[in-house]
């Protein structure tokens, strides 16, 4: 019964979740639906969630109102950028690691996909706290200066703020 008191909020958004991407109300649809949000919430215990509660507590939403302006202005100057960098033909596919300061896994995996999202940037793997990444840039650019677009448009948003919980 305790299980069901703690994770009743989760099944109810992944229940909500799945009405809005399948937006109609058919028997089976609403079978389907209940029978997934418990099946993900029950998969979700070690992830999202732990014996003592929830692992991940969330991101205020003007803040995801802001990273997703965020993003959607870096994915088109990234597009403008890499057709230059296509054209040009003096890039080439760089590999490095970035360590974060973030600590909140789900965090991490945000700034991650936003790396994917980018044209000319691909997220390998993540380690951690770090990410593995693939880019386009220069030969002989300065691994801060790779590193730099990534903290100035992804991680600062997500970071938390000293003294307090997520912003």
């Amino acid at each position: 019964m305790t299980f069901i008191k703690k994770r009743y909020k989760l099944f109810i958004v992944i229940l909500v979740f799945w009405f809005v991407i399948n937006w109609n109300f058919r028997v089976e649809t609403i079978i389907f639906g209940f029978l997934t949000a418990i099946l993900v919430t029950v998969a979700s215990k070690g992830v999202l969630y732990d014996t003592k509660g929830f692992i991940y507590h969330g991101i205020k939403i003007h803040r995801i109102i802001i990273y997703l302006f965020v993003l959607f202005i870096e994915i088109f100057k990234s597009t403008l950028h890499y057709i230059k960098a296509v054209i040009s033909g003096k890039y080439e596919p760089i590999l490095f690691k970035i360590e974060l300061d973030l600590l909140d896994p789900v965090q991490i995996g945000i700034v991650a996909n936003s790396i994917t999202l980018t044209p000319g940037t691909i997220s390998v793997d993540i380690i951690g706290r770090s990410i593995l990444v693939m880019t386009l840039a220069k030969p002989g650019t300065d691994q801060k200066e790779l590193e730099k677009p990534i903290r100035d448009k992804f991680e600062w948003l997500l970071k938390e703020k000293e003294g307090k919980k997520h912003a």
